[in-house]
């Protein structure tokens, strides 16, 4: 499958969910759009007819924060410090110097899908890569890319993914440093780590700024750091201290050290002891604390803590979540099982971790668009789509069953989740 190919599946897709923007209510649920649009343009731009029918529904759920972030040029108040100011940036540096409002809606909706266009074409390198390594053939493993690629795009983000959310940035950075990862590390046939120091830059240098850079953007992405450990393990084991120390563990130490500074040190220095609350959650009496800025307003603001969100009333969200939750966890055993790939460990690990803490400590339903920087569901899924392709229904296994359940319940969200975002109704 060619570059040009995807791009257009691409422009397909979202042409299809734009022309759901368009043709759905132009009354949103919420008025927090109504109220930033009438504090940062005048009544007569806001009243227009594509602005009315159009590029209005566009400035729901989080996208309102980010587009006021990117005028304002920060954070107005505390808690719009949990939305990424590294995406805002990006954006507010792209917008030049005119930041009036429609401007910097239409520029943040072109650089998302660029960015998100571009993050689908890296994993579909990073794929080629990746099962090279596990002896698949040349035509296999198109085939399998050009549907992870193709799963990417038509992702169950849906509507969150067609303007202003910093997902797709955090999926971009994240599959540069895995494919830089991919090109310094080898197996043997054990299945023992082996890393080149020749190729010291490209696992030292380029993966630390990737994932670091994704954990700037996002703070789950810090689960990133879980690929420095496993490999730091692995070579530890096999008795490869020199690259233990010189690639995992300085790698990770750094990358670690940058999230400590920007959500811990540097927060305390401008707000504390003022601010009390979390200044006060000290370690040691280091000017640093053990409780992030970020975390804080997740559980100030959001209710974000463990088991808070396992209430009644939140049933339904858990079901939104389920699809999500049950096929990374298959993916996890299938390739650790069904179809075992050393160089899928340390992202077998990601997975589970990022589920148990998405489980117990978050807002489940959010998988659905946060979950975009770990590529190893759209692998099983795609693998399972090239095998079930050869096979009779009647002869399809638990896992093909799980597959086919999915694709289908994606034909429906897809449609049905973009509606509910132009309509600011929920799941956020």
């Amino acid at each position: 499958m060619s570059v040009g190919q995807l791009c257009l599946f691409f422009a397909g897709i979202k042409t299809i969910q734009y022309f759901i923007v368009l043709v759905g209510p132009t009354a949103q649920f919420d008025t927090s759009t109504s109220l930033l649009l009438e504090r940062f343009s005048h009544h007569s731009q806001v009243q227009s007819w594509w602005n009315t029918r159009f590029w209005n529904k566009l400035v729901s759920w989080d996208a309102a924060y980010f587009l006021k972030c990117v005028i304002v040029g920060g954070p107005e108040f505390e808690h719009e410090r949990a939305f990424s100011q590294v995406w805002c940036q990006i954006v507010r540096f792209f917008c030049g110097n005119n930041f009036e409002l429609y401007h910097v809606l239409r520029t943040a909706v072109a650089l998302e899908n660029c960015v998100n266009l571009a993050a689908a074409i890296l994993l579909y390198w990073l794929t080629s890569k990746v099962f090279k390594a596990n002896t698949l053939k040349l035509h296999q493993r198109s085939r399998l890319a050009k549907k992870a690629a193709m799963l990417y795009i038509a992702s169950s983000g849906a509507g969150f993914f067609l303007g202003l959310y910093s997902e797709p940035l955090s999926a971009l950075l994240s599959f540069s440093g895995l494919i830089a990862r991919e090109y310094a590390v080898s197996y043997d046939v054990y299945g023992n780590l082996r890393c080149s120091v020749l190729r010291w830059p490209l696992y030292s240098i380029i993966s630390v700024l990737c994932f670091t850079a994704a954990a700037a953007n996002r703070p789950n992405c810090i689960l990133l750091g879980l690929i420095y450990i496993n490999d730091l393990v692995s070579l530890i084991k096999t008795k490869r201290i020199f690259q233990a120390t010189f690639m995992p563990l300085l790698g990770g130490s750094l990358m670690l050290s940058f999230f400590l500074l920007q959500y811990h040190f540097l927060p305390y220095q401008e707000f504390c002891p003022e601010r009390g609350g979390w200044c006060h959650k000290m370690i040691f009496n280091l000017p640093v604390t053990y409780q992030s800025l970020y975390s804080f307003i997740q559980s100030h603001y959001w209710n974000v803590g463990f088991l808070r969100y396992w209430t009644l009333n939140n049933i339904p969200n858990f079901l939104i979540a389920l699809p999500n939750f049950v096929v990374m966890w298959f993916s996890t055993v299938y390739f650790s099982i069904q179809y075992p790939c050393s160089n899928l460990k340390p992202l077998i690990l990601l997975t589970k971790a990022f589920l148990v803490i998405l489980l117990l400590f978050a807002h489940v339903q959010i998988i659905n668009r946060i979950s975009s920087f770990i590529p190893l569901h759209l692998w099983y899924i795609a693998d399972r789509l090239n095998k079930s392709a050869v096979t009779r229904e009647e002869d399809m296994k638990g896992d093909d069953k799980l597959v086919k359940f999915y694709i289908l319940w994606l034909i429906f969200w897809i449609p049905t989740q973009t509606a509910l975002f132009a309509s600011f109704l929920p799941p956020a």
